[in-house]
């Protein structure tokens, strides 16, 4: 939203609070004379909702204003309200069924069709920025039957990732703290992998239903899409599940910009980029007075020029547990660890990230430079300290929340709760009649 790293603007993690006097690319279309619209998840704590969005047609799921005191999800997921974090239970309680979450994003896709098309009827009316958030795919890991089928008989057991045992430390350290060292039952990793891209197929419908709502407005030609993702999800490589990584199962993510008649179609760019440029970008292809200060760039000649020069240098950084931060430019991508050995891979000799090649002599001088970056202008001791701080002020606020329960600042997006069930009996693709049996019965949602 800011076109900024994470150590400027103090967003380390999801119970931070962006300041409201921080202006973010919403800001910035809104002083241009757009109508800013969001509908559903953006993760904004606090009382403050907007961050630059004139309207909100849909809240958050689940509340998460006052997320320091964790999350409301009992309301949402029910008896799935165990599964979103990141824990042995959310791969075991996996599979076909039915979750709250599906439901948010159906109601997302519902409100913003219905946005479309009452925009399309107004004649006259100035040029809009519409952010649709979804939830999915995400844990829990549960599919709708039909899409969990689509991949029952694509996915088997044999394809599953081995566990990898050379980890780096700190990663080893996660996977104990998150109950998967050892390895989840295999039957659950088969479960959750064949649910995700089930997910997957599910917001596919959902993003099909609003480009399809565009489309009949007649407004499509004249739209610039962008579609992105916050994380990835591990599904078990190198022995690890969800995100809080920087192997690119977890780091990169989809990105793909549309504009009709303008960009040339199908056109795939190997650049490095980051979710910071994304705003500067969109603001630079509306041609509107660009952000005061943003670390982001707008990657707009990548898109129009193939011969376009651009700086192939991006930056991650992460803080819960160890201080540490990512630099990918080029092939290559060096991960800094504060008190800890670092890593380096070429990532196109070492896709799959096997071969840590960090205090390698002949890849001496690359890691260097990379070092350099990766403490350019970043004090991994300064974040810490300041870590500690935010933790604590974190717990003055939880204490607060608990004691208080203050209002949340958007209505619930439903007035009925979301049914919640799931068949975590289904097994392999084996005995497919006996499956569906159990599953089917198992799926008497409450």
């Amino acid at each position: 939203m800011t076109g900024r790293h994470p150590h400027e603007i103090d967003q380390w993690n999801n119970e931070c609070q962006l300041n409201s006097d921080t202006p973010t690319f919403a800001h910035a279309f809104l002083s241009a004379g757009y109508d800013t619209v969001l509908s559903g998840r953006m993760h904004f704590v606090g009382w403050d909702q907007r961050h630059g969005y004139a309207e909100r047609i849909i809240g958050d799921i689940p509340e998460s204003a006052y997320l320091a005191a964790g999350w409301k999800l009992k309301l949402v997921l029910g008896d799935l309200a165990d599964t979103p974090g990141m824990s042995l239970t959310g791969i075991v309680k996996s599979g076909p069924g039915r979750s709250g979450y599906q439901a948010y994003d159906e109601a997302v896709t519902g409100a913003t069709v219905d946005w479309l098309q009452q925009r399309g009827q107004d004649d006259g009316e100035s040029p809009f920025l519409l952010t649709v958030g979804y939830v999915t795919p995400h844990c829990p890991f549960v599919a709708p039957p039909d899409d969990f089928d689509t991949y029952r008989e694509r996915i088997t057991e044999s394809v599953l990732p081995q566990s990898h045992e050379n980890l780096h430390p700190r990663n080893a350290k996660l996977r104990t703290q998150f109950g998967t060292d050892p390895m989840p039952p295999t039957d659950a990793q088969w479960r959750t992998r064949v649910a995700y891209y089930g997910l997957t197929t599910f917001l596919d419908r959902q993003v099909g239903e609003v480009l399809s709502a565009l489309e009949q407005t007649g407004m499509a030609d004249d739209t610039i899409i962008v579609y992105c993702s916050d994380h990835g999800e591990m599904l078990g490589e190198h022995g690890m599940w969800w995100k809080s990584t920087f192997y690119d199962g977890a780091c990169r993510v989809p990105l793909i910009v549309s504009w009709p008649n303008r960009l040339k179609p199908e056109k795939v760019l190997c650049e490095n980029v980051s979710l910071m440029d994304v705003g500067p970008t969109l603001i630079d292809l509306a041609n509107i007075e660009p952000l005061p200060s943003t670390s982001g760039k707008s990657f707009r000649p990548l898109l129009e020029d193939d011969m376009a020069k651009w700086d192939d240098t991006v930056f991650a950084e992460y803080t819960i547990g160890t201080i540490c931060r990512m630099v990918r430019s080029g092939p290559w991508k060096y991960n800094y660890y504060h008190n800890m050995d670092s890593e380096l891979f070429h990532m196109q000799d070492d896709p799959d990230e096997l071969s840590n090649l960090s205090g390698q002599t002949q890849h001496s001088e690359i890691e260097r430079r990379l070092y350099e970056l990766a403490l350019r202008n970043w004090d991994p001791q300064k974040i810490q300290n300041r870590m500690k701080t935010i933790n604590k002020e974190h717990a003055l606020i939880a204490d607060w929340v608990r004691s208080t329960n203050p209002s949340e600042p958007d209505p619930l997006w439903f007035s009925e709760t979301p049914k919640n069930c799931v068949a975590n009996n289904s097994t392999g693709p084996t005995d497919d009649n006996q499956q569906r049996g159990v599953a089917g019965d198992a799926l008497r949602c409450t």
